[in-house]
């Protein structure tokens, strides 16, 4: 971006052009043009109803989880005993990737198993402006559909607090969701009009450099002071109503347990207990919230940072360990597939650099876990190469339950991968943040904007030899122009293949008989 003092939250509200000039409800494409909605009304079509398996499901999310905090995929400091014993008993997915990004383009994707690059931009009543980032389609088929068609009782327990905002509708299909309140500047405390002294947290000069801070700073410890009287993370809370439900409903076969915590996300504020087995002796400034800018941070902060994300990702597992431990006790195990997955990773430094963004499409960004234990522990430990995304997560585990994916779905089943029955679904895969995408292959990863009629500032392409520099450190995009032009390539194909089939719209066609619109789907 071509300024370094930034809001905390400006990378997200500079979407495009348009997003300035006030546009409603308009959407951009690839091609950087306008493209109105007004005639894009849609039928909604129930799922088949079909009979599988009956096996459970229960799907465990942790937002940006990196994962190499796991020993399974090389973790050299970071303790996660529970995810570490639970991946033993898995089958490990060494290269996957989202496709949509982040949080809630990410949700998309998982939510439907459909692809949404090229992403397309429809400004929200909220401060996050980003292509993709918007509610599911009117038209959009999501898992808990899919099953609850299927006599599953499909539940949702989560803290996210983008999608429970209450013009979203992430919650379709579940007969059962419980928001857990308090992240980030959800508005759960009272934040008074003088804001809370922050002082404690960040030193002032750092506190002037990004824009809107305190204001983020002092809404989040109003939160925390009211979340704070039921546990000590807001992980624990969102474990403890996990567990509830498994106890009270355990019995009630078939189910979808869906659990996202939007832990290990930053602020990076972990309970003392777990902070003090990297930091023992931690004090003055917090440092709980990393910059999204690249503004100075001293060897003070970055250090403080750091122990503060090891201490988050150590408190999410020991209560993912909790919900382990009671799907065990209820011996779930032997009837369920358990799936353990992160929507994707931060930066701790590298390049100076924390957290994530458009401009940070690098593997400690976008190479997250995949993990799925199977009853009897079924392929237990085994390791499995090929290129994976978070659309195939979908079609896969409705053929794990024995049940067809809906027809809009486009990832793709990748068990053959685990079967064996064949070594690849894909030579490369596309992920898009923004108006820029990034195209990994088995050597290479390259980024570069990808609607420049959308983008604001200014961006040099990235590429990076994997085979000589696996930590992404050393740009060398000016050494390889024929590969970056062959990478390129594959976005720009990736992109126009899929232009139409990312749209869709969020309303009902008019129907001139009342309930003719469900006709298709009626039972």
């Amino acid at each position: 971006m071509k300024k370094n003092r930034l809001s905390r939250r400006g990378f997200l509200r500079s979407a495009s052009a348009a997003s300035v000039a006030g546009l409603t409800v308009d959407a951009i494409g690839a091609s950087g043009k306008a493209a109105t909605t007004a005639e894009c009304g849609s039928v909604w079509e129930r799922p088949p109803r079909q009979t599988g398996n009956n096996l459970n499901l229960i799907l465990l999310v942790a937002d940006t989880f990196r994962r190499d905090n796991l020993a399974c995929y090389g973790s050299r400091w970071i303790e996660c005993p529970n995810l570490n014993a639970f991946a033993r008993d898995s089958v490990i997915f060494e290269d996957f990737y989202p496709e949509g990004m982040p949080t809630v383009p990410i949700r998309r994707t998982l939510w439907t198993g459909r692809r949404i690059f090229p992403l397309h931009y429809y400004r929200q009543p909220e401060p996050v402006q980003l292509p993709g980032w918007h509610n599911l389609y009117n038209e959009d088929v999501t898992l808990a559909e899919a099953l609850l068609e299927a006599g599953y009782i499909p539940a949702l327990v989560s803290d996210i607090p983008h999608l429970q905002r209450p013009e979203r509708n992430f919650h379709r299909g579940y007969r059962m969701y419980e928001w857990i309140r308090g992240q980030e500047t959800d508005y759960y405390g009272t934040s008074p009009h003088g804001l809370l002294d922050v002082s404690d947290i960040v030193p002032s000069n750092y506190l002037a450099q990004i824009d809107d801070l305190h204001e983020f700073l002092s809404q989040y410890k109003a939160n925390r002071e009211r979340w704070q009287k039921g546990g000590v993370s807001l992980v624990e809370l969102v474990a403890r109503a996990t567990i509830r439900w498994l106890w009270e409903n355990h019995a009630q076969r078939p189910f979808l347990l869906h659990m996202e915590a939007f832990d290990p996300h930053e602020p990076w504020d972990p309970p003392r207990r777990f902070l003090e087995k990297y930091l023992p002796e931690a004090s003055g400034h917090t440092w709980i919230e990393p910059p999204y800018a690249n503004v100075g941070v001293p060897e003070e902060g970055t250090r403080r940072m750091r122990g503060n994300y090891a201490g988050e990702a150590t408190c999410v597992d020991f209560w993912f360990g909790k919900v382990l431990e009671t799907i065990g006790e209820l011996g779930l195990f032997e009837n369920s597939i358990v799936v353990f997955l992160s929507d994707h990773g931060a930066l701790l430094g590298e390049q100076e650099q924390f957290l994530k963004g458009p401009e940070k499409l690098r593997g400690q960004v976008t190479h997250i876990p995949l993990l799925v234990r199977m009853p009897g522990k079924q392929f237990a430990g085994k390791r499995v190469a090929g290129f994976v995304q978070i659309p195939d997560v979908l079609p896969t585990l409705l053929s794990l339950l024995g049940l067809k994916a809906p027809a809009r779905v486009t990832g793709q089943n990748f068990w053959p991968l685990v079967t064996g029955q064949t070594r690849s679904l894909r030579d490369h895969a596309v992920m898009g943040y923004g108006w820029i995408a990034a195209v990994r292959m088995d050597e290479w990863n390259y980024s570069q904007i990808w609607n420049p009629q959308g983008y604001e500032g200014e961006y040099k392409p990235q590429l990076y030899n994997l085979s000589k520099d696996a930590e992404e450190l050393h740009n060398v995009a000016d050494r390889y122009p024929d590969v970056t032009r062959r990478l390129a390539e594959k976005i720009r194909d990736y992109a126009e293949s899929g232009k139409e089939l990312t749209r869709g719209s969020f309303h009902e066609k008019e129907s001139l008989r009342m309930g003719e619109v469900y006709v298709k789907g009626a039972r």
